[in-house]
């Protein structure tokens, strides 16, 4: 008598294709070691699925570690959702959205870049400057005004810096807007099911 054990998703789709070939269901249960029931229910399953247009439903499954999972619960919980699937399938509904490249950031990165490669043009001649007086014997050429210039381009570096972090938060801020958009009408008391 085969073992009753559960068919993982790929074992199904296996027994399928191979029924849609004309395999014998005896032969699929051997094969698989299930009983003949399994079988059939695999393929009852099978037809269950699909959906109203008459296109197949596709199961994914995805590893995620403990940590990864928990964050995720975490985040679900917090927006008050109980069920992972519903909150994954608008997530990849939504996908497009939330994936697309924003261009406002895009180009003020573009200028901060620009302006990055100038200050960073700026040093190089400081410190050509010095290098060739250095290597001729002379004296460093290093002034107050100097210093004033290479303090005045570390000042702005900072300044980009921390443009680039308010852009981040910006950024992070749409995005939450746009997962919150995205799982409307999800929240509720009930279970959470244990399936991604």
């Amino acid at each position: 008598m085969p073992s009753s054990r559960r068919l993982t998703d790929q074992e199904r789709r296996q027994i399928a294709l191979q029924r849609a070939k004309g395999v014998p269901v005896r032969e699929l249960a051997v094969r698989f070691s299930v009983s003949q029931k399994t079988i059939y229910n695999a393929l009852n399953h099978g037809r269950a699925t699909r959906s109203a247009n008459d296109s197949r439903t596709c199961v994914l499954t995805m590893r995620v570690s403990d940590r990864d999972l928990r964050g995720f619960d975490a985040a679900l919980s917090r927006r008050g959702i109980a069920h992972r699937s519903d909150a994954m399938r608008r997530l990849m509904l939504a996908a497009d959205d939330l994936l697309r490249p924003d261009e406002m950031m895009t180009e003020e990165l573009r200028a901060m870049s620009a302006a990055l490669n100038r200050v960073g043009n700026n040093v190089n001649q400081v410190a050509r400057r010095l290098n060739e007086a250095k290597l001729k014997g002379e004296r460093l050429p290093y002034t107050a005004a100097s210093h004033a210039e290479i303090r005045g381009l570390a000042g702005l570096v900072f300044d980009m810096a921390d443009q680039v972090q308010e852009l981040f938060r910006a950024r992070r801020r749409a995005l939450d807007l746009e997962v919150t958009e995205a799982l409307r009408g999800l929240a509720t008391n009930a279970g959470r099911d244990c399936s991604v």
